[in-house]
């Protein structure tokens, strides 16, 4: 019952906002990693790869701000590497729960 919840409340977060651009951001990394399971990288390489090109620098805090909240959500797991660079990659474990913001914002 409590995921169920804060899935609820996820999807009332997003629908709720959505011109803002962190949860812009955050559908479009979900996104992504629903496409590409596998993927991981750091806050360079997913303002470089895994967002569109004309976003690079005009984006980099709002997404930030968009990992971090996916961090807090549990969506996103993060690792810190030896360089101290922090890599994110997908909550297998969320999948599911993933799936579901996609599909209810998409539907919004």
């Amino acid at each position: 019952m409590r995921r169920a919840q804060r899935v609820r409340d996820m999807n009332r977060r997003h629908s709720r906002n959505q011109s803002d651009p962190t949860s812009e951001i955050s559908l479009k990394i979900l996104r992504y990693l629903d496409q590409n399971p596998n993927a991981a990288d750091t806050l360079d390489g997913i303002l470089e790869w895994w967002l569109p090109k004309q976003s690079l620098y005009e984006q980099e805090k709002i997404v930030q701000r968009a990992l971090n909240s996916l961090v807090e959500q549990r969506l996103l797991l993060i690792k810190q590497s030896t360089d101290a660079r922090k890599h994110y990659r997908l909550n297998v474990d969320r999948i599911q729960e993933i799936r579901r913001v996609l599909t209810n914002a998409n539907d919004v």
